[in-house]
């Protein structure tokens, strides 16, 4: 095949496409799909792969348009309308898993305010609300009284809640979490990062609409000192747990995660790969936390996730469920996919296992 991979340029997922490609001798082109033309640059080529960001307003309001549009006209794209459709929208996840019978908790949406009101009256406390859209647990809120619960409703009612996190969210957390074992470089380094972030929230800010005219809630579920997440991508699963914050009932954004897998039961990664095929999706990664009445749910699915912190997992289970042992950049094992749905030649790094310390061949 003479055509070549297109990859859009921006973001570390597919930063890492691009150096792969370029290590490995893959004929691909680096494009930028805010271009008017990109249609046109994509005519010689057989693929796309861009995985936009939520935090990106711009990246949100485009991308879904592109990728569809590529794949109208022939190209494998990453990712795929199934993979992606649902991407940071929670009230749309909540009717596919109910159409799915997925594992998820119990939710409940409203959309006029009267029938809100009403649910909250008589609602078991304390019950979780959630914005549509954002990630990182900033737009989860934790409702512990009757009071507190009709204040949120005649709020998402009124003038609603900006999706984007404040300037100064979460920043004891994430300072507590860089300085961990006395590590100053990782203080610094957060620090560097705080103008790009203020950057992207001002510039959320005034691209996102307000969140409002609807209020969803969630089933609280009590008791849980962690959530597992598991990650999941073609035939390979990873796993890790994540420490809820201190005071808090959230562990999304902790920074605290514990890479024993022995702590992560079989039937978590099982029910993964399951919810996987049943969802249609590419890429997929769960938050299991567990309900005293149903077992194991999964509160939210995404596309995307940290590649560096699923590849520092020793490795990965196979469909059967045996251990693959090595480390594996996730976002390298979707180009593998992609190059092997496409039949391109070359060496399957991804699912040989063992890498070397950049996530290259040992």
């Amino acid at each position: 095949m003479n055509r070549v991979l297109a990859i859009h340029r921006g973001g570390s997922w597919n930063a890492r496409w691009i150096e792969h490609c370029q290590d490995h001798g893959i004929p691909h082109r680096v494009v930028d799909c805010f271009a008017s033309d990109i249609m046109v640059q994509l005519r010689d080529c057989w693929g796309l792969m861009w995985l936009f960001r939520h935090t990106d307003p711009q990246e949100m309001l485009l991308a879904q348009s592109v990728l569809n549009s590529a794949a109208a006209a022939g190209l494998r794209v990453f990712p795929d309308h199934r993979t992606c459709w649902h991407y940071d929208d929670k009230l749309a996840q909540k009717y596919l898993f109910e159409a799915l019978g997925l594992p998820a908790p119990p939710a409940w949406a409203f959309f006029d305010r009267r029938s809100a009101l009403d649910f909250v009256a008589g609602c078991p406390l304390p019950i979780v609300a959630k914005l549509r859209r954002g990630a990182g647990s900033y737009n989860v809120r934790l409702l512990r009284s009757r009071s507190a619960a009709r204040r949120y409703v005649r709020r998402m009612f009124g003038r609603g809640f900006s999706p984007m996190p404040a300037l100064l969210a979460d920043a004891g957390n994430k300072l507590r979490v860089a300085a961990a074992g006395g590590r100053w470089k990782g203080i610094v380094a957060r620090l560097r990062k705080a103008p790009r972030f203020f950057r992207m929230v001002l510039r959320g800010r005034q691209i996102f609409g307000r969140e409002k005219g609807y209020a969803y809630f969630q089933k609280f579920l009590p008791g849980n000192s962690c959530d597992i997440r598991i990650s999941v991508v073609g035939s390979r699963a990873w796993g890790f747990r994540r420490v809820v914050r201190k005071n808090d009932f959230r562990a999304s954004g902790s920074g605290v995660i514990d890479y024993d897998r022995s702590q992560i039961p079989l039937e978590l990664v099982a029910e993964s790969f399951r919810a996987t095929d049943a969802l249609g999706m590419q890429s997929a990664c769960y938050d299991w936390v567990r309900d005293p009445d149903l077992g194991y749910r999964f509160v939210e699915v995404s596309m995307g996730f940290v590649d560096q912190a699923v590849r520092d997992c020793d490795g990965y289970w196979d469909r059967e469920l045996t251990w693959r042992a090595g480390h594996v950049y996730p976002s390298i094992a979707v180009l593998e996919d992609m190059l092997a749905a496409a039949a391109i030649g070359g060496r399957s790094t991804a699912a040989c296992g063992a890498a070397g310390p950049n996530g290259s061949p040992a």
